[in-house]
């Protein structure tokens, strides 16, 4: 596969990603008492650039991986197949700008 192609691929997940989170955080004031509104816009972009990261990290499937962000804590949770893959979420979370802590919850399956 050539590098174009893995670029299209990721820009793919990237916008299927952002997609999804727009589909569920839409939905998210259906089940909570706080709505889409009430969640600071900083911590929603933290969020996507972190996701956004483990996109392009190709050693990971970061369709597995949700990420949560609040006030610079950020939660990891999903599933990797290896021990360094959740490393990998791990560090590639922590290098990102405001990330003040990491909560790495990723299993290994």
């Amino acid at each position: 596969m050539t590098n174009l192609n893995k670029q299209k691929k990721r820009y793919i997940y990237l916008i299927f990603y952002l997609f999804i989170s727009i589909v569920v955080n839409g939905c998210a004031g259906l089940h909570n008492a706080k709505t889409v509104e009430e969640i600071p816009q900083e911590d929603v972009v933290l969020a996507m650039k972190i996701k956004a990261k483990l996109i392009e990290a190709k050693e990971l499937n970061a369709a597995a991986i949700n990420v949560e962000a609040s006030n610079g804590l950020v939660k990891l949770r999903g599933f990797v197949e290896t021990q360094s893959q959740r490393k990998l979420a791990h560090s590639i979370t922590q290098k990102i700008p405001n990330v003040k802590k990491v909560d790495n919850q990723i299993k290994v399956q």
